[in-house]
C-alpha cells in the first residue's frame, strides 16, 4: 500500500484515501473530494460527474480508488478517470511509517508538517496603463507592486519589498531582492491565502520577462519553480468553512482587515470610489473605511506620482506596505498552530497552466 507521494508522472495508479469532504455540482461538472492518505496527507481528488460509479461516497470511511493519476496543474490533485473505474469501500489501514525511497530525493508533493523551511509569502500586482483587469496570460498587463515574505519556522521576520517610484526599472530592483531570496530558498514550501495559485504566476511571469530581457538573471524564476506551494484557503474549505479568517479563529489567530482611517493620509475612500460599483465588492459603500485590492491598486498609483501636496507619503506609504504584508502573520499562525500541518504542496513549476507555458 503506498503513499501518494510515490505516485510516478503519467502512470494510474490504486490509492487508498479517507474522504473528509466533498463539493459536488460545481460548474466544472466535476465533484471534487478532499482525502487524506495513508500518511497522513492531505489532498483533492477530482471525479467527472460522468463517472460511472455506483457508491455514495461518505465522510470519514476509507476507499479504494482504482486507476488515479496525479493532475496536470501545479497543485495536490489527483484525476480519477472517466470511465467506469471501481472505488471501492476499505477497512481503515494501518498507520503508515514512512519509509525512504528513490522518489525522495525528488519528490512531486511533501506534507507541509514535515518540512524545515515554510514561508509565508503575498505578491500585490500593480495593473499597467489603468487596467483594471490584470492577465496573467499577458504579463505585459501587470506589474508587481510588492513582494512580502515571512519565515513561518524561527524568528519569523519579515521582509517587505514595495515600490517607491513609478518607472518599470523600480519593479526590476524589486524582483532582483526577490530572486536573492528565492535563491536561498529553494525546496522551500512558500503558502499563500488563497485558493489559487495566482500570486505565485503573477511573480512567475514577471521574473521570466524580466529574465528575457536580461534585466535579471535569465531563468531566475526557476528559482520560484523548485519551491513547493501550499494554498491555506484549501484547509477552510476542507472544514466546509467560507474563509480562512473562520478557521483562524477557531485556533485563536486574531486578524482584521486594515482600515486606511487607521492612516492619516490626507485622503478619503470616497475620493477614488465615486464610480465604482460598490454591490460587486465586499465593501459596504463608497465610504467603508476597509481596504480591498482596488483601494490598494488606486493608492498606489497616487504614492507613486506623488503629485498631490495634501498627501502624507509617509503615511500612505505605512499604508500600502501593511495592506501588502497583511496577511502573513495569519499563515504564520496558521503554521505554528499546526492548522496546515497536513496539507500536501505541490513543486509549484511542475505543469504549470498552458497560459503561462505558451508565452
Amino acid at each position: 500500500m503506498s503513499a501518494v507521494s510515490e505516485l510516478t508522472t503519467g502512470r494510474s495508479s490504486a490509492v487508498t484515501l479517507r474522504v473528509d469532504h466533498i463539493e459536488e455540482n460545481l460548474p466544472e461538472a466535476t465533484d471534487i473530494v478532499y482525502c487524506t492518505d495513508i500518511g497522513g496527507t492531505q489532498l483533492r481528488v477530482a471525479i467527472p460527474e460522468a463517472s460511472a460509479t455506483d457508491l455514495q461516497l461518505e465522510t470519514g470511511q476509507w476507499y479504494r480508488f482504482a486507476d488515479v493519476t496525479r493532475a496536470r496543474s501545479p497543485e495536490a490533485k489527483l484525476l480519477h478517470p472517466l470511465e467506469d473505474t471501481a472505488i471501492e469501500r476499505t477497512d481503515a489501514p494501518e498507520e503508515q511509517i514512512d519509509q525512504p525511497t528513490a522518489a525522495d530525493e525528488n519528490p512531486w508533493l511533501v506534507q507541509l508538517g514535515t518540512e524545515k523551511a515554510v514561508i509565508a509569502i503575498t505578491v500585490q500586482p500593480r495593473p499597467t496603463d489603468g487596467a483594471r483587469n490584470i492577465s496573467i496570460a499577458d504579463p505585459e498587463t501587470f506589474e508587481i507592486g510588492a513582494v512580502c515574505f515571512t519565515h513561518c519556522n524561527g524568528t519569523g521576520d519579515t521582509t517587505v519589498y514595495h515600490r517607491e517610484e513609478s518607472p518599470t526599472e523600480d519593479e526590476h530592483l524589486l524582483l532582483e531582492h526577490v530572486v536573492e531570496d528565492l535563491s536561498e530558498a529553494e525546496e522551500t514550501v512558500l503558502i499563500t491565502r488563497r485558493n489559487s495559485h495566482k500570486p505565485l504566476e503573477l511573480l512567475y511571469q514577471r521574473l521570466r520577462l524580466a529574465g528575457e530581457g536580461d534585466i535579471i538573471t535569465s531563468g531566475a524564476e526557476q528559482s520560484l519553480g523548485t519551491c513547493f506551494h501550499a494554498a491555506a484557503g484549501r484547509v477552510a474549505n476542507r472544514a466546509g468553512m467560507n474563509t480562512l479568517t473562520e478557521l483562524a479563529q477557531q485556533f485563536g489567530i486574531e486578524t482584521s482587515p486594515v482600515q486606511i482611517s487607521d492612516y492619516d493620509t490626507g485622503l478619503s475612500p470616497t475620493d477614488w470610489r465615486e464610480n465604482w460599483a460598490i454591490e460587486t465588492t465586499p465593501l459596504s459603500d463608497i465610504s467603508d473605511t476597509r481596504m480591498i485590492d482596488r483601494d490598494y491598486s488606486a493608492l498606489l498609483e497616487r504614492y507613486l506620482s506623488a503629485e498631490d501636496e495634501s498627501i502624507d507619503t509617509a503615511q500612505l506609504a505605512e499604508c500600502l506596505k501593511d495592506y501588502a504584508s497583511a496577511d502573513l502573520d495569519l499563515l504564520r499562525g496558521l503554521v505554528t498552530e499546526g492548522a496546515v500541518s497536513r496539507l500536501g504542496c505541490r513543486r509549484f513549476g511542475e505543469h504549470l497552466p498552458d497560459y503561462i507555458n505558451s508565452v
